[in-house]
């Protein structure tokens, strides 16, 4: 259970990234905000890692592919297509979009895996996706949204969820070889590196980052979002991950919808219908069951 509240509280706090990415896409390019982003929590990494817990790493083949796959796909790629997303298509296409991922996660665990999956599973996740539905849409998807849609936006999105999904796969077979604390480190060394390289290929972004590291403002939120929703968060998913089911931490990843909403309706002073405190009460049992169902 300990592992389970590990992946929730994880999911709790990326919900906080909504609060600054978003708005942030209106004053700077993806690439730039998510560079600079990986730098503060890559700084961060190697400063908890070296300085506080006094680790060594310890280099394995196996375990650093999976690692290289996470900080490159993952970390980096998945990441910027998203934030990318934002540019073309509403936020909240997105984040519909971006609810593939436990389908994809769930597939690749039962065929790569192995994991077996119980009814009780399928039921209690079946309703977690609905109720989280219902929380980002209390009205549902209009005919307008959809038709709207762009399609680059769209295949961003899409390609970002089914990243992220791999990335969880391949993060539980690292982590039988490799310490949460390392994985952490290497993801946002090798998605640093990964996005330092794309820099050369977008001269929009090489001007950004010097005039962007001047503005106090946006570099305060991109520690923030380096800091909170990515070292801490990040590093709290993979300890719960490492003993606990891939499928089972994507449908506990949910909580990051039910967390989303609420902490907007706090901070940006929007209204929470009914249709979404029900769903959200819903879902919270959901996540309870399926915490229960899990456990390696």
């Amino acid at each position: 259970m300990l592992n389970s509240i590990f992946v929730i509280l994880g999911a709790a706090l990326w919900a906080t990234d909504t609060l600054f990415r978003h708005p942030m896409t209106n004053q700077i390019s993806a690439l730039s905000i998510v560079f600079l982003e990986h730098g503060f929590a890559l700084m961060i990494a190697v400063i908890v890692t070296f300085v506080f817990q006094k680790k060594k790493l310890k280099i394995e083949a196996a375990p650093m592919v999976g690692a290289i796959f996470i900080g490159i796909i993952g970390s980096a790629l998945a990441t910027v297509f998203f934030t990318m997303s934002f540019q073309f298509v509403n936020p909240s296409i997105s984040i519909l979009l971006q609810k593939t991922q436990p389908i994809v996660v769930i597939l690749l665990s039962w065929i790569f895996l192995g994991e077996k999956l119980s009814l009780r599973f399928f039921v209690w996740g079946a309703l977690a996706l609905v109720s989280a539905f219902f929380i980002s849409f209390p009205h549902g998807i209009s005919h307008d949204e959809i038709h709207d849609a762009n399609f680059s936006g769209v295949i961003l999105a899409l390609i970002a969820s089914i990243f992220w999904a791999i990335s969880t796969v391949i993060g539980k077979v690292t982590l039988k070889r490799m310490p949460s604390s390392h994985l952490t480190l290497w993801r946002f060394l090798f998605g640093f590196i990964t996005l330092w390289i794309l820099l050369y290929f977008v001269p929009q972004s090489r001007i950004e980052i010097p005039i962007v590291t001047v503005d106090s403002s946006v570099m305060r939120s991109l520690f923030f979002m380096a800091l909170v929703p990515g070292f801490i968060g990040v590093t709290l998913y993979y300890r719960g991950l490492t003993r606990i089911k891939a499928s089972t931490a994507t449908l506990l990843e949910l909580a990051f919808p039910l967390c989303a909403v609420f902490i907007n309706s706090r901070f940006l002073n929007l209204h929470l219908e009914n249709t979404q405190l029900f769903s959200g009460l819903i879902l919270l049992f959901c996540i309870f069951k399926i915490s229960r169902l899990g456990i390696n």
